[in-house]
């Protein structure tokens, strides 16, 4: 039987092992502030490395490993005796997630063995820079044997002030393939997304050049086309595009009006678009590209499905998905599919998953980590799952997430280096099971605002469609295909992307905009004139490119401002009038400066006693002119009488902002009338004897006069 040792031994050892590890940690914590390359120090780096070319891709039997690029010394001092090495990792990487740690810097211990030095010529002077190239044949490196992904660092050395060693590494991959391939090719499905800022409005006439900039061949969409041309001819694609981008497309090509600057008078005109070539040739490269591939068609404008979902205007998805398969099938000239949905970053709750098979959807693009597995794998798993709903289960097409975000750089100057993390990303994820083959399928989604910078996007498309590890898969065939026995966990929709979300006021101020367009179609008598442009124009508003950008706001107000100015061609004119009588006629005067005629009602509300108005039928204004309508009205009194003119729907909503009239009633009432001409027939008569009295007294004072002579002086 073992005694236990007394509580003050037990405490005594503890206390005596913690120092032993204090005294042990103090100097390793002093060999890793030693080991500190110079270029962490705080007063900022002695030098940086600029990668400009890394061939091969992909290491091979019998290739030439090298580098090319700048080193750059820091701000602070001079450099000397610099040196570039090329170093390589004794072994391959055992994991994706040891792959992470060493990308992320979180671990030099796969630094791996020189392979290859030059020494640059002169010193290179504070803030100064020197360009190298090394090179080494990769039979000299023996310790390239197994298929996987070796650690590749280009390190800098030189003297410094401080002392010589190491001043800048890079840390990069290389994915390495023996002369035996002794692995299967993993089943990789390609998205490949074309979707562009909405930049069209709803007079037809489009913000600025961006979209003719971005199709042009060195544009964003211009690339992409391009690229996905290339790599669909080794690689199985499924092209996902905006039926939007697409309609604007066929619109520029046609010829377009762009917004100019606003003028002297302060209004601004338009100009004649310059890229009308650009979207023609673009729209050839697309139709020629996914000619034998699969199409997935977005609702139009691509919304925010999730954000309106929550905010209740799931019918404007429904509307969009109608819209955009019609579009997209019409302009490429083949049949689309429009069945599934692929929510902003791939994210979703249950609430909206259950909107999207309520809408006849069969199946979700959704980010990895919406469903993770309920265990940690030690390797990666098909994407593929299946998503329950209230209304039944959707295909949950899971994309990888790190994938994701290597494809999503953006830096020009990272872009050779995401590109080659992305093929060891892929091959990594193939020697997890060297021997598994295609019965997994990796799922590739870049980010639906795609912007690669060049060296990015050409070493996916030269690496991706020559490296023996990707195997052939389409998203129709993960699709059909049945879910793997895997366990996951139910679907993630954590706060923190909810936030992400088109803020709720913002699709507030959208949907009083839907009722606006609705009020304005109601008094047309040709709404498909004009209220199709302001329906797509309220779903571009809608679409998931607005998220997080603060320019949406000038968006609305633009839409909202050529709305306004539509409904206000309609529109009363104010006067003033006067009534001299007991009864008459208003004569109110109605404008419509639209292209159509319009068809309105009105209502005249006096805003106090004193004048009676009656009904007045609905009238039909002509395009282009004005009409001149009498309102009967019966003055009750006096007075100025302000009358409220209300324009109203034919079905009597109210149209528009009320109108003053002003109505002077100056004619009286019968009654005074009456008083009046009693009281003047009153004053004729009292006239008139007055004047026969006084005629009389003429008459009889004369003879008087003769009879009695005058008295004598």
């Amino acid at each position: 039987m073992t005694t236990a040792p007394p509580a003050r031994t037990t405490r005594g050892r503890a206390r005596r092992s913690r120092a032993i590890r204090t005294l042990v940690a103090a100097p390793l914590a002093l060999v890793a502030v030693l080991a500190v390359p110079a270029h962490a120090s705080a007063a900022g780096p002695l030098a940086t490395v600029v990668v400009s070319n890394l061939d091969p891709a992909v290491g091979v039997p019998g290739a030439t490993l090298q580098a090319t690029g700048m080193v750059r010394a820091g701000g602070t001092e001079a450099l000397d005796n610099v040196e570039v090495r090329l170093r390589l990792s004794r072994t391959t990487l055992s994991s994706r997630g040891e792959l992470a740690a060493v990308a992320a810097g979180r671990t030099a211990s796969r630094d791996g063995l020189v392979v290859a030095r030059v020494r640059l010529p002169g010193r290179i002077s504070a803030g100064g820079e020197s360009a190298f190239e090394v090179s080494t044949p990769l039979a000299k490196v023996t310790t390239l044997r197994d298929f996987g992904v070796y650690v590749l660092n280009i390190e800098v050395i030189a003297r410094h002030r401080t002392g010589f060693g190491r001043v800048a590494i890079v840390r990069t991959f290389l994915p390495w393939v023996p002369q035996t391939q002794d692995f299967k090719p993993t089943s990789f499905a390609w998205i490949w997304p074309l979707t562009a800022v909405p930049s069209r409005l709803p007079d037809g006439t489009f913000v600025d050049e961006t979209l003719a900039n971005q199709m042009a061949p060195d544009g964003r969409l211009g690339r992409l086309a391009a690229a996905g041309s290339e790599l669909g001819q080794r690689r199985a694609l499924t092209w996902v595009v905006d039926p939007a981008l697409l309609d604007s497309a066929k619109d520029m090509g046609n010829g377009y009006q762009v917004r100019a600057a606003a003028g002297p008078g302060g209004s601004a005109g338009t100009v004649d678009g310059t890229g009308a070539g650009a979207a023609n040739e673009w729209l050839d490269l697309l139709r020629s590209a996914s000619g034998g591939a699969g199409v997935l068609a977005l609702p139009y404008g691509d919304p925010d499905d999730v954000a309106l979902q929550h905010n209740g205007l799931t019918a404007d998805l429904v509307t969009a998905r109608a819209k955009g398969a019609d579009i997209a099938s019409s302009v490429l000239g083949r049949q689309v599919s429009d069945d599934v949905a692929w929510p902003a970053d791939g994210f979703a709750d249950g609430a909206s998953l259950t909107a999207f098979k309520g809408m006849g959807m069969d199946a979700v693009l959704l980010d990895g980590r919406a469903m993770p597995p309920e265990l940690d794998l030690s390797f990666t798993p098909t994407g593929r799952a299946d998503v329950r709903t209230a209304n039944g289960p959707l295909a949950g097409l899971l994309f990888d997430a790190t994938l994701t975000r290597i494809l999503s750089s953006t830096a020009p100057e990272t872009g050779l280096l995401a590109g080659q993390r992305f093929l060891a990303e892929t091959a990594m994820i193939t020697a997890e099971l060297p021997a598994a083959g295609s019965s997994r399928t990796v799922l590739i989604a870049p980010p639906r605002n795609w912007n690669p910078p060049t060296q990015l996007l050409d070493r996916i498309v030269k690496g991706a469609g020559d490296a023996p590890w990707f195997g052939e898969s389409s998203v129709t065939a993960l699709r059909a295909a049945p879910p793997p026995e895997l366990d996951r966990l139910p679907v993630r929709y954590a706060t923190s992307v909810r936030r992400y979300e088109l803020p709720a006021a913002y699709l507030t101020a959208i949907r009083d905009m839907h009722s606006r367009v609705a009020n304005f179609a109601s008094v047309l008598t040709d709404p498909q004139a004009l209220v199709p442009a302001l329906d797509e124009s309220l779903l571009m508003l809608e679409s998931s490119w607005w998220r997080g950008r603060g320019d949406r706001v000038n968006r609305l107000d633009a839409v909202r401002s050529n709305l306004a100015d539509l409904r206000s061609q309609v529109h009363v004119l104010p006067g003033s009038y006067t009534f001299g009588s007991k009864s008459g006629t208003i004569p109110l005067t109605i404008s419509n400066g639209l292209d159509q005629p319009v068809l309105v009602n009105i209502a005249l509300t006096p805003l106090r006693l004193g004048l009676t108005i009656g009904n007045v039928p609905a009238v039909r204004i002509p395009a282009k002119s004005k009409l001149q309508i009498g309102v009967p009205a019966k003055a009750v009194a006096n007075g100025v009488v302000l009358v409220e003119a209300h324009l109203l729907t034919p079905d009597g909503a109210p149209y528009g902002q009320p109108v003053e009239l002003r109505v002077r009633v100056t004619q009286y009432g019968t009654l005074a009338l009456v008083i009046t001409l009693g009281a003047g027939g009153v004053l004729v008569a009292a006239s008139a004897i007055r004047l026969s009295r006084r005629a009389h007294l003429a008459r009889h004072a004369r003879p008087a006069e003769l009879t009695h002579p005058a008295e004598p002086a």
